[in-house]
């Protein structure tokens, strides 16, 4: 049975998503997922994917984050939540990602453009993050101004 409310609820946790990522509140982020999620970003992190703990999946992004850029934005766009059982939900945003670095004294901007694919499980009556995917459709780094 598909609900409204669900539907709502998981546009949320996306969003909290991208927003913690972006300002680095990082143990807020880590509630939203389950203790081992599947995670397949390889395409941007060239780390194999797989179950892994959450807390060293966040510890990773926060490293990357710290060591190669200054700054991190995330912007969402059209997203499709679909209830596929009860205590599971498969949602895709698609995402334009932009990471400020400097190199050589001059500031570069990397862009990508790409989807998240989403599974949502129920547990202790919270909806937490399975499974997180990267798929990168179009991607660039340039000189900013």
């Amino acid at each position: 049975m598909y609900s409204a409310a669900v539907n709502a609820h998981i546009r949320e946790l996306i969003e909290q998503v991208m927003e913690y990522r972006d300002q680095g509140q990082w143990d807020k982020l880590e509630q939203l997922f389950t203790e081992t999620p599947y995670i397949d970003e390889s395409v941007f992190t060239q780390e194999e994917a797989g179950k892994k703990a959450a807390a060293n999946v966040l510890y990773g992004w926060r490293r990357m984050l710290r060591d190669l850029y200054y700054s991190a934005r995330h912007k969402l766009g059209a997203m499709d939540v679909e209830r596929t059982g009860k205590k599971e939900v498969q949602a895709t945003s698609e995402i334009e990602a932009r990471y400020y670095t400097m190199k050589d004294g001059k500031r570069y901007v990397r862009r990508m453009d790409g989807v998240y694919d989403f599974q949502f499980r129920k547990v202790a009556g919270r909806w937490k993050i399975d499974s997180l995917k990267l798929r990168i459709k179009k991607e660039s780094f340039n000189p900013i101004g």
